[in-house]
């Protein structure tokens, strides 16, 4: 698939208070994008130094959102807010801890949505970096299913691709259900009307992005609780970082960031004009 074959997208990053992060992701966007696209930040009640970062992007749609900050339903909330304003035939869904790192990253993706396809996104929570003893591990899990629901694939909003017609057409929308991820409910009504949705493994995945998860957490200096039960969390808001998913997030970001490509990046300026 050519440039040319990539339909307009509009790219939604809910936001909060996560200057490293959103800093990386918008260049890693502005390094490896090869087409036009539109990159709305839904900005949800930042007072810290992200915010004057995010004012001072020419390049970028910063929108306040007015929804104060709640961990899962400002997230939602944004982007259903968001949605409405989509003139684009395509929609993708952002965190602000999703680094691409290859420029046929949204080629690969729309060569998912090929074959009527409504909407494409990751399978898995955590994208790593690529290693070989990584690779063959995650070739191993890919040959699992992985269904929330018998005819429903796994589809998660880190980096979710939607045909926005579709989406609209059917009422579609975004929220917390029982902890689970906040697509499962427009997907589940995006399938039963007969319109088809992919899900993508890691392994494919992480030859083109990077994903540590609950960045947005750590970057406020939650501390890392007690295991928990993650639908209570989610609902409540409160941290659903464990120890284990602390130190875990922290390695594979202190990998991801280690590395060459990576560092060129937070040492151009130059991407932010």
């Amino acid at each position: 698939m050519s440039t040319q074959d990539i339909q307009p997208v509009t790219i939604l990053i809910p936001h909060y208070q996560t200057l490293d992060s959103i800093r990386l992701c918008l260049r890693s966007i502005r390094k490896y994008t090869q087409q036009p696209v539109t990159v709305r930040v839904l900005d949800n009640g930042s007072t810290d130094e992200s915010l004057a970062y995010l004012q001072s992007l020419s390049w970028i749609e910063l929108v306040h959102t007015g929804c104060a900050n709640h961990i899962w339903k400002a997230h939602y909330r944004a982007l259903n807010q968001a949605v409405l304003d989509v003139t684009t035939p395509t929609f993708l869904l952002l965190h602000s801890d999703t680094y691409v790192h290859h420029p046929d990253w949204l080629g690969y993706l729309f060569r998912q949505m090929q074959g009527g396809m409504a909407a494409v996104g990751p399978r898995h929570q955590r994208i790593p970096v690529r290693t070989p003893l990584w690779g063959v591990s995650a070739a191993v899990q890919s040959l699992r299913s992985r269904e929330l629901k018998s005819g429903l694939p796994t589809l998660r909003s880190f980096c979710a691709l939607y045909d926005t017609e579709l989406f609209r057409k059917l009422d579609c929308g975004f929220v917390t259900h029982e902890g689970e991820d906040i697509t499962l409910v427009a997907n589940e009504k995006l399938v039963e009307n007969g319109y088809p949705i992919k899900g993508l493994s890691a392994f494919h995945l992480s030859k083109v992005l990077f994903h540590a998860s609950a960045i947005t957490l750590i970057e406020q200096g939650v501390e890392p609780v007690k295991r928990q039960n993650m639908a209570e969390a989610c609902q409540t808001g409160e941290s659903y970082v464990d120890r284990r998913t602390y130190r875990r997030t922290r390695r594979m970001l202190d990998r991801f960031v280690a590395l060459p490509a990576t560092q060129a990046i937070l040492s151009d300026s130059s991407l932010d004009a």
